[in-house]
This record gives structure tokens, sequence and C-alpha cells, in this order.
């Protein structure tokens, strides 16, 4: 059984798949031990187009801890979605919410010694673990420079999970994540944000 729910994460539709089917012994039901969830996230192509679409950018460590919840949607306004979707809506996704002490901010109203709740999809929940296909967890007590979407009601999201994070390193250098072409540095971001 493959159930899958349509959600909105980090301006994109998300497809989210069990990966364990289903099955059943003497009439009882088995549930899966490990999901994966697939997402369709925006792709970008340079540093100032992933500065251009996010709402906050931020350069931050990670707090050590973590919290796993699950954030159930609400169906869009005004649709009336199918049974299956509507089941699968209620049942919700598993994120893990990560705190983030800005230490600089190149865009968005957050100031230097804030805090920033970040979630990401996958973590492990009632016995079950959720992974995101391609997903890259924050790390505790590391310092990265983060490309953000924010939400009234709910923690912020990385705008793609490889390619909106950058772990910095010695120097304040900024390294790209494997599989993501874009490399930025502090300098270029400065300069976009005076612009």
């Amino acid at each position: 059984m493959k159930p899958q729910l349509i959600a909105r994460a980090a301006g994109a539709l998300v497809l989210v798949a069990a990966t364990a089917a289903c099955a059943t012994e003497a009439g009882h039901a088995h549930h899966p031990d490990n999901v994966l969830y697939r997402a369709d996230y925006p792709s970008y192509r340079t540093a100032d187009e992933l500065f251009e679409r996010a709402t906050v950018v931020v350069q931050g460590r990670i707090a050590s801890g973590k919290q796993v919840i699950r954030v159930v949607q609400a169906p869009p306004q005004g649709k009336t979605l199918a049974a299956p979707q509507e089941a699968e809506r209620r049942e919700g996704m598993v994120v893990t919410v990560r705190t983030v002490t800005v230490s600089r901010v190149f865009k968005g109203a957050v100031q230097p010694g804030d805090v920033v709740q970040v979630k990401q999809l996958g973590g492990k929940l009632d016995g079950v673990t959720y992974s995101e296909e391609h997903g890259v967890p924050l790390q505790d007590n590391g310092q990265y420079t983060l490309f953000l979407e924010t939400y009234a009601d709910q923690p912020a999201s990385l705008l793609n999970p490889v390619q909106a994070q950058y772990p910095v390193e010695s120097g304040n250098a900024l390294r790209s994540l494997p599989g993501n072409e874009i490399s930025t540095s502090i300098t270029q971001l400065a300069k976009l944000a005076r612009d």
C-alpha cells in the first residue's frame, strides 16, 4: 500500500509515499517501520535565485536537540478532497524541528540573537522512522547559512533540502552540499543584501 499526501512545504507541492508495504498477519494490519517521503522541490540555478525566492536568509548555529512532530495540513480553502486524499491529509507529515540561533542576517525580519525554528521532513516518531529522499538533516551544533521560506503558523522550511543549506567552514567559507552546483560566499550574500 502506498499512501500519498499532497501538502505545502517550501512553496512546493510535496508527495509523501510510504515505502514499506502494509501486510496482514492473522487478520491484523502490519504498520511500516520505515516511511520514505519523496518531495518535489523547486530547483535553483544561482545563489541570486535562492536569495530572491527566500523570505529569510540567515547564518546561525543549530542547537542540540530536536523535536519530532506530526504536521497536519488544512485542505485548500474552498476545496473538497476525495476520500483517500482527505484521510491522508489528516494523517499528516512527520517533521523534525530544529532551533537556529541567528548570528548574521542577510534577508528577512529577524535580528542577530533571534531564534528561528526550522522544520525538515522526517524523524522517528512512535517507533516509525520517516526519512526524506535526498534530504540532508541539519546537525547539532553545526553552523549554517540557510535560505528559508517562513510561515505564520508553522516553523520555516528550507527552499530545497540540498541547495538551501550551506555548512560554514573555517574562515567563514560556505560549503555546498554534494549534489548542489551552486556556490556562494558571505561576500556575495552581503552584496545581495545591500542591493
